[in-house]
């Protein structure tokens, strides 16, 4: 199999669809990991049909199961021997707290913890690459996130009380916690050839954002002036997938296809590296082998 593998989430709609459908155009093999597998399934004849290309499959995994996770990058690596893109697109928006099955807030799981997880099961697919690409979706969002180093538990088990839980605090903070990690795994893999960038895709009209809740919704229409399609937001990540510019620049965050500075006060190496940490011992049960701590 000649042509580029590409592994991408959250790709039955929005950014995440025309993402997937681009990258075909432009001859990759494409695996979409789904929750739904009409969906995935219906996408897969579309993208067959718009691009001509029929190296298409699709993977059933719910990203807010450690598990699921777990089984779907055993999956991919019974059908593939190499991965030479990563595109951790999925992400989800709630109107309130919900637990997952392994006792994390949704949101920080499905937008932090599984692309944590998912990335460090595939990183031995990856180094089988000429050169692996890993893309994290982050959000310019990331600079109203913070993290607490005292919350061992990432905002676990029992967290913070109804009344006092921020949808948006918590959104924020998992696409911090994506950049975050996007820096730290570049520092840890600066010596093999496989690089990660996170990515802004802009502010794109999106069934998410058009049902985001309560006041965040009005938020989201007033936004729909300075909005983008979802094809001007899967730019940057069409660009990182296959550009020859970049090619050995890693840890860095795109918007626009163009570096951008990272601003954040929580943003330090050793609150990475201290992430990173609690990260790891989220997920430690689930890996198959041993990741090396930060130091």
């Amino acid at each position: 199999m000649n042509s580029p593998i590409c592994l991408i989430t959250g790709a039955t709609e929005g950014v995440g669809k025309v993402t997937a459908l681009e990258l075909a155009k432009k001859g990759f093999t494409i695996v979409v990991a789904a929750r739904n597998a009409n969906k995935a399934a219906a996408l897969k004849r579309q993208i067959e049909t718009l691009s001509g290309n029929a190296s298409c499959e699709y993977i059933v995994a719910d990203l807010a199961s450690f598990r699921q996770v777990r089984q779907l990058a055993e999956t991919f690596r019974r059908r593939y021997s190499r991965l030479d893109v990563l595109i951790n697109n999925a992400g989800i928006f709630l109107p309130k707290r919900t637990q997952t099955e392994d006792g994390f807030e949704a949101m920080l799981q499905v937008n932090y913890l599984a692309p944590f997880l998912l990335t460090n099961l595939l990183l031995a697919e990856l180094r089988r690459s000429e050169q692996g690409r890993i893309i994290n979706l982050s959000s310019s969002v990331y600079t109203m996130g913070k993290f607490d180093p005292t919350n061992q538990r990432l905002g676990g088990g029992a967290g913070p009380v109804e009344g006092h839980f921020s949808v948006l605090g918590t959104y924020a903070a998992s696409k911090l916690f994506v950049l975050m990690f996007t820096e730290e795994l570049a520092r840890r893999l600066h010596d093999i050839s496989i690089t990660v960038n996170a990515v802004h895709p802009g502010i794109v009209r999106t069934r998410m954002m058009l049902q985001a809740p309560g006041v965040l919704r009005l938020v989201s229409y007033l936004s729909l002036p300075v909005s983008i399609s979802p094809l001007e937001g899967a730019r940057t990540s069409v660009y990182l997938a296959t550009s020859a510019e970049v090619k050995g620049i890693s840890g860095q965050y795109f918007a626009k296809s163009k570096r951008s500075a990272v601003k954040n006060k929580f943003d330090t190496t050793a609150n990475r590296a201290l992430l990173w940490n609690l990260s790891l011992n989220a997920v430690e049960s689930h890996l198959a082998t041993p990741v090396r701590r930060a130091s």
